[in-house]
């Protein structure tokens, strides 16, 4: 393998970065791409890498140098359990599953690490696309939770590996076995909002959220705890969340007992519960509706850490 910093990987389905930045920091040269137009600024704010905006229904990627790694998470739609209007075939993301795995035959890495909703695994055909790459790649794939590894949030996640085959020993179950290792216990909401309790709405400019003035007829919802109506408990990981601008996720003592009124997470206060950095931002003028979906879909950097670290291990054996 080559020396630190010098492994290159593309990251294609990239979002605002959670899973590149994983990999950036465990010597990965990372180059990601996406059909959101502000990615690059992303990626070079926040020194994740470059980044490319591409429709990968359409275009097909064309590195200009041998990729050893291949990463992504192609758009969970057609699976969520969100999504309660068009799922599986009848989604028009549907395909891009199938279409990262044909990138990975294209582009021969010597791994690759795909990131999805749980229920892919149940769909009829993943077993049947994974005939694409299951000739030349040893594979295997587990259901994983941020939570037990350092995250503050108890998001279920199926991560795909493969790892092409050499001898007899499988790297894509030792990189399973190897994660273990890497197990910690789970952080609460309460302790990842700490360093923001003294933060004032807009010092930071991702610390904003919506004014919303209907979250007081809401509150026979938030008795019953389905998903979308949480009041986060300070004192445990916070459930899986999506877009909170549209599933009214509330801070856990906003309102409660104390004297303000009750509100949803911050865009800040999201990304911390989902590993972020404090330090990393977006580029001026995107709408918040935009940032906090951003996060929504990304994959949380404590974990894509271990899994940078866990990959690069195996690859240097």
């Amino acid at each position: 393998m080559k020396e630190p910093g010098e492994i290159p990987l593309l990251d294609l389905f990239c979002g605002m970065g959670g899973l590149a930045l994983g990999f950036a920091r465990n010597g990965f040269r990372v180059t990601g791409y996406d059909i959101h137009p502000r990615i690059p600024e992303i990626f070079e704010i926040n020194r994740i890498g470059q980044a490319v905006v591409a429709d990968l229904r359409t275009v097909s990627v064309v590195p200009e140098e041998k990729i050893p790694v291949v990463t992504g998470g192609p758009p969970c739609r057609p699976w969520s359990a969100l999504n309660v209007r068009q799922r599986g075939s009848q989604h028009r993301d549907y395909d891009l599953f199938r279409t990262f795995l044909k990138a990975v035959t294209s582009l021969c890495p010597e791994a690759f690490l795909m990131e999805n909703v749980p229920r892919l695994e149940r769909d009829p055909s993943f077993r049947e696309h994974l005939q694409i790459v299951e000739q030349e790649y040893d594979l295997a794939w587990e259901v994983v939770c941020y939570a037990n590894y350092g995250a503050a949030i108890a998001r279920h996640r199926l991560i795909l590996v493969g790892f092409r085959r050499k001898g007899r020993t499988s790297r894509a179950k030792a990189f399973f076995e190897h994660l273990q290792d890497f197990r910690r216990p789970p952080v609460s909401v309460g302790s990842a909002l700490a360093s923001l309790e003294q933060s004032v709405s807009g010092e930071d400019p991702e610390h904003v959220w919506f004014n919303f003035q209907t979250i007081e007829r809401y509150q026979d919802k938030y008795q019953t705890g389905k998903y979308g109506w949480y009041r986060l408990d300070p004192d445990k990981p916070a459930p899986s969340f999506g877009n909170i601008s549209k599933t009214y996720i509330l801070h856990p003592f906003a309102g409660n007992g104390h004297d303000v009124s009750p509100r949803v997470l911050s865009i800040r206060e999201a990304m911390t519960i989902m590993g972020f950095p404090l330090t990393f931002r977006f580029p001026p003028g995107m709408g918040m509706t935009t940032r906090y979906q951003m996060v929504a879909d990304a994959v949380s950097p404590v974990f894509s850490e271990i899994c940078g670290q866990v990959m690069r291990e195996l690859l240097e054996r």
